[in-house]
């Protein structure tokens, strides 16, 4: 399985780049995919990243985890059809889509989390409809297919998640360590 994490300018750096990070190094192919026709995507922060495709003209093979990155350019996300359709189609497949930040509303918005358990940025909770909210100190949650979390400083937390739910515990607890974070 590879991740499909979407970039659009004002994208959370740290949310972003931590999680891509904790996925490589478990050797999860990870595919930065710019929303915006441009390969090089402008962070909230200022950080310019180039992607490694854009979404235009990007080969979906049907199974990929997709992956949206919080921040202020979240609101980006709703102007993107393709995306749109991309995780209403995944969400109907079970196939798996992690949201952090503000991104969970996304999911919320689309009904994507009607009866399942979530979290969001707080000031969010109101946009992950039809969602069981799961309050602080839990920093992630999985309920099916969908993963979400809280915002910068749980974004480790939700790296060592997906490696856990795509390659294991094991290699999650190895990368935990490995990394000091414990």
């Amino acid at each position: 399985m590879k991740v499909c994490a979407f970039l659009t300018d004002g994208f959370e750096t740290v949310e972003a780049l931590a999680v891509i990070d904790i996925l490589r190094r478990a050797d999860i192919r990870t595919d930065m995919i710019s929303i915006t026709g441009d390969i090089n995507v402008k962070s909230a922060q200022g950080v310019v990243v180039k992607a490694d495709a854009l979404l235009d003209g990007y080969v979906f093979e049907g199974d990929e985890l997709l992956f949206l990155p919080g921040g202020p350019g979240h609101k980006s996300y709703y102007e993107c059809n393709e995306l749109l359709t991309l995780l209403k189609e995944y969400d109907k497949k079970n196939n798996r889509i992690a949201a952090i930040c503000a991104a969970p509303s996304i999911l919320g918005n689309l009904g994507l989390l009607e009866g399942k358990k979530a979290m969001a940025f707080p000031g969010f909770e109101d946009q992950l409809k039809g969602a069981e909210i799961i309050p602080a100190p839990q920093r992630v949650v999985t309920d099916g297919n969908i993963t979400t979390s809280r915002g910068m400083g749980t974004s480790i937390d939700l790296g060592l998640e997906l490696v856990k739910l795509i390659k294991g515990e094991e290699l999650s607890d190895k990368l935990r360590a490995s990394t000091q974070y414990i």
